[in-house]
């Protein structure tokens, strides 16, 4: 199944769907990948006079590891 992601709604419906579907692999790379280029741009959008893109990507990447270690995987 496709699914055209056009705003952070979507994404998450999408994300939402994933979680129901019953795969323990529901936040994966590849929701992962996703969700984080949807983060760096909303952050750019928001914040480019103040951090780089290399910040930017780098405190996305941190972030994505935080929310798949403590709630994902409960750690």
């Amino acid at each position: 199944m496709t699914h055209d992601i056009k705003s952070s709604q979507d994404l998450l419906g999408y994300l939402a769907e994933r979680m129901d579907g019953g795969a323990k692999n529901w936040f994966g790379y590849p929701e992962q990948r996703i969700t984080g280029v949807a983060l760096a741009h909303d952050i750019a959008k928001n914040h480019a006079d103040k951090f780089t893109p290399e910040q930017i990507v780098d405190y996305v990447v941190r972030l994505n590891n935080a929310i798949y270690d403590c709630m994902i995987r409960n750690k």
